[in-house]
């Protein structure tokens, strides 16, 4: 048999050394980014190296959850950081069950680079550290024992699943399960005092609309809708930032006259054009004049300037007051901090998952 002597080029292995290198310069960027690098000392510090969210969010109190979130995001991306989770079977109602860990690589890339060494000092740090009962419990929860099923946001458990059957071809349709999925570990359920859309917001980085998505959980009835006991709406004085129910009447009379006092003492400060000193304070200049706090109130109330006082003490008081404060922040005179407005605001609707949603749950937990 005759052989082909001639020679063959050899593959240039060049690229994928470059490639290589250039994955583990990218890496290393990553990993020490100032929030993503506490976030791995994190994962380090915690006796079973497997923290959840919300442990995170309790050793970082400076970020929100959505920002913790976030870069965990980044580094499961770049193959540092791993989202494990118990079986299904393994999983209880009232205990965590999602945990972030380092990845082989991670661990490699920080031992390569010398970053392992504060590891010991890091876990003794974690045991010195105050936590709550809570936190505790979470602490101590069982973890995953070596690969784990992997199961994320959009996930095929019997709630997602239900989900995307009913509203699989609305572009919310993933962040509709991202809500009830964090609402599900967070344990918002039926016996909740629920969340706010504030505060479901702070933990969550939408696609699409964010009211959308709750108006659509609502109509499934995965979501229960509701304001909690207590009055419906709520009386705030801005400036004792405040809820001031059963106690309107004499606050907008003593706002009154914060504001009254305001003026006069502005007037009686001697003010002549040109002095820099009372200028700045106590008067506007505007077409070659000067412009008071008291001109300012009587222009907007249509009155003559004497009349300032006795207008605000009589009638309705609340909307004078309100009316006031808005016409002095709309001018350039510096209103200051002695008085402000006293509005009215709505009791934010509250959510919480509903039984229906809760039983489609228990359904992957159980199964």
């Amino acid at each position: 048999m005759a052989y082909d002597t001639t020679h063959r080029e050899q593959p240039d292995t060049t690229d994928a050394i470059d490639s290589t290198v250039e994955n583990q310069r990218q890496r290393l960027n990553v990993a020490t980014q100032e929030t993503r690098f506490v976030l791995i000392q994190n994962i380090l510090s915690h006796p079973q190296q497997l923290p959840t969210l919300k442990e995170l969010d309790y050793v970082n109190p400076s970020k929100s959850k959505s920002t913790i979130r976030e870069h965990l995001e980044v580094l499961i991306e770049h193959g540092l950081v791993e989202e494990r989770t118990l079986p299904k079977g393994e999983r209880k109602r009232d205990l965590p069950w999602r945990f972030y860990g380092l990845t082989d690589v991670g661990r490699d890339l920080l031992e390569e680079m010398g970053l392992l060494g504060a590891e010991g000092t890091l876990q003794d740090m974690y045991e010195m550290l105050e936590t709550t009962d809570e936190i505790d419990k979470y602490a101590q929860a069982p973890r995953p024992e070596g690969d784990s099923e992997d199961e994320d946001l959009t996930g095929s458990g019997a709630l997602a699943a239900y989900i995307r059957d009913q509203k699989g071809d609305l572009p919310s349709v993933a962040d509709q399960i991202a809500v009830a999925t964090v609402l599900y570990e967070e344990g918002i359920g039926p016996d909740s005092k629920g969340l706010t859309r504030n505060e479901i917001a702070e933990q969550l980085t939408f696609d699409h609309s964010f009211s959308t998505a709750l108006n659509h959980l609502v109509d499934l009835d995965i979501l229960e809708e509701f304001q909690p006991p207590g009055p419906s709406t709520y009386a705030i004085s801005e400036r004792r930032d405040k809820i001031i129910n059963g106690e309107v009447e004499k606050t907008v009379e003593e706002e009154i006259e914060r504001l009254i006092d305001d003026m006069v003492d502005r007037l009686d400060s001697p003010i002549r054009p040109g002095n820099d000193e009372y200028a700045g304070d106590s008067v506007i200049r505007a077409d070659g004049g000067y412009r008071t706090l008291r001109f300012i109130l009587a222009e907007e109330f249509d009155i003559q300037p004497d009349m300032v006082e006795s207008h605000l003490r009589e009638g309705d008081q609340l909307s004078k007051l309100n009316r006031a404060v808005d016409a002095i922040e709309e001018s350039e005179l510096d209103k200051g901090d002695d008085y402000g407005r006293v509005v009215f605001r709505r009791a934010p609707y509250r959510y919480r998952l509903s039984e229906f949603a809760m039983s489609l749950a228990e359904e992957g937990v159980s199964s």
